[in-house]
């Protein structure tokens, strides 16, 4: 299992999988990861051993530490849930939609988040962004007929 946090389930969503018979979890410190990151792994286990799952005996006192220690001082921000990664989530794109939905939106004057959602609508995968170029111009067409 491997999740993303956009939208603030990472660790609950693997727990259910763990649940469901998942024996596999993939987690970074801190989350560490594109958008709002993936599952932080030191929650996961902790999370994971409070609730009596075997984590085959991974200290996350330790995991905590190195995440504190080592991970946070270089990580250029926290990961956060911040508009765009939340838009992400909603949308469900992957996070690299997130630069080129940006550079459209300010190129053909709209609103990125719309560009998102409708990359979501459509079902875009990653390779479709060049997709992204072809909404915007559709979005402004459309901006500029109902103004």
């Amino acid at each position: 299992m491997h999740s993303h946090n956009n939208l603030g389930t990472a660790v609950a969503n693997s727990l259910a999988a763990v649940e469901e018979g998942a024996t596999f979890v993939d987690g970074c410190c801190a989350g560490l990861g594109a958008g709002a990151g993936n599952a932080p792994l030191e929650i996961i286990a902790a999370v994971m051993a409070r609730e009596g799952v075997d984590i085959g005996g991974v200290d996350w006192f330790k995991l905590v530490d190195a995440t504190d220690q080592t991970v946070r001082p270089i990580m250029p921000r926290p990961q956060t849930i911040d508009g765009p990664a939340l838009t992400l989530g909603y949308a469900g794109v992957y996070s690299s939609f997130l630069l080129h939905a940006e550079r459209a939106a300010k190129r053909f004057n709209v609103d990125a988040r719309e560009l998102l959602l409708e990359c979501g609508r459509r079902k875009l995968v990653g390779g479709q962004e060049d997709t992204i170029i072809e909404i915007a111009i559709e979005l402004s067409k459309k901006n500029s007929v109902g103004a």
